[in-house]
């Protein structure tokens, strides 16, 4: 592809990034403080966190402060900033049944063990503006509350083990390879392992993970699952201690984790459930039961539809390059467009079309005809 550099210097360069700058700063508001962002817009920061693959919640408020509320280009500054640092240790791998839960729901079952917990959400109220939120201070609706300490939660059952333990499960293939490759180091290859299809779909972009999703639903996928529960929770990071070499808990991670099943008839005398899963860092429950509809969809290895072929998948939702392959499309192009530019002269030349788009003939190429004046005039 022909690409040459825009002209006129860095100077220019540095003011236009200036002016974005002023932006964000202009008006008579107090600027937006990256406690603000990480305490009252949180589903934000959220988003940016699981597109990065990176779970540094004021990293994710101070980069969509940067990126003006950018949620794709914050997601960019956060991966880039991620290829810089060191990494010193590998975790243990993570056990989702050990998430302490905030809320879970179950669409499948209504009697769950448990017990179902709505938590912190809006999903049975009506979207309506709320004017009440103009005012300068808002109230904690919940400050009036009497909610006794009932001591540490507990662990709840997944969902899925109980249909497991009826052997009502169909278990995906396991993976050839002993450990799971680090899409972050090196590429996927493809076909792809279920691991590598995973991690590439919590860390891809949520509008196009919930647009494909979306996609096998409505018809162009053979995939509309029921969801055995979402759930959003706490699970604990453990590393090995460097002498004894026992697991020792080091921090904690907000995630959200969805599971759906899809029943299987092909085989009539045992029909069984497929299942789908999704797990992202902080909570976006849009994406991770987009990604639990896409996984159950590429684990069919068909190319009859666009949600179920893993390659258009995973080339498709990664924000970084579809981003940065649209967003280019605004950079200097003239060689390549002077070299088309001139080849569509030339056939146009050679065809002897005119301006007008008409192919000339020998009469319009002789010239046109001239009003003259007769001899009585």
């Amino acid at each position: 592809m022909g690409y040459v550099a825009a002209t006129a210097g860095e100077e220019v360069i540095e003011r236009a990034e200036q002016l974005f700058e002023k932006q964000r700063v202009s008006g008579d508001s107090d600027e937006l403080g990256i406690d603000q962002l990480d305490d009252q817009l949180e589903r934000l920061t959220a988003q940016t966190m699981s597109e990065s693959g990176l779970y540094a919640p004021r990293l994710a408020a101070l980069a969509v402060k940067q990126a003006q509320g950018d949620t794709v280009e914050a997601a960019f500054l956060l991966r880039a900033y991620r290829s810089t640092l060191e990494r010193f240790d590998e975790t243990v791998t993570a056990d989702p049944s050990e998430m302490i839960a905030s809320r879970r729901v179950s669409p499948a079952f209504k009697d769950v063990p448990g017990g179902q917990i709505l938590g912190a959400t809006k999903d049975y109220t009506q979207r309506l503006l709320d004017f009440d939120l103009t005012a300068d201070e808002s109230t904690d609706p919940t400050a009036e509350w009497d909610v006794d300490d009932e001591g540490d939660p507990e662990r709840l059952t997944n969902i899925t083990e109980l249909l497991r333990e009826e052997g009502l499960l169909h278990e995906p293939e396991e993976p050839d390879v002993t450990e799971p490759n680090d899409t972050t180091r090196e590429s996927v290859t493809y076909p792809p392992e279920r691991d590598e299809v995973l991690q590439e779909l919590a860390r891809g972009e949520t509008g196009a993970v919930t647009a494909l999703g979306y996609s096998a639903l409505r018809g162009y996928g053979q995939v509309h699952p029921t969801l055995a529960e979402v759930r959003v929770g706490r699970l604990p990071v453990r590393i090995e201690h460097p002498y004894t070499g026992q697991p020792v808990t080091v921090t904690h991670t907000d995630v959200t984790e969805s599971e759906a099943v899809v029943p299987v008839y092909e085989r009539r005398e045992d029909p069984t459930f497929a299942f789908g899963y999704g797990l992202t860092f902080a909570r976006n429950e849009r994406k991770a039961i987009g990604m639990t509809i896409l996984d159950a969809s590429i684990q069919l290895d068909s190319d009859g539809e666009p949600a179920e072929n893993a390659e258009f998948v995973l080339d498709t939702i990664d924000g970084m390059d579809s981003f940065g392959f649209i967003e280019h499309l605004k950079l200097p192009h003239y060689v390549t467009f002077q070299s088309i530019l001139d080849r569509i002269r030339a056939i146009r030349e050679r065809q002897g079309l005119t301006d007008e788009g008409r192919t000339e003939t020998a009469g319009d190429r002789e010239g046109p005809p001239v009003a003259g004046v007769s001899d009585g005039d």
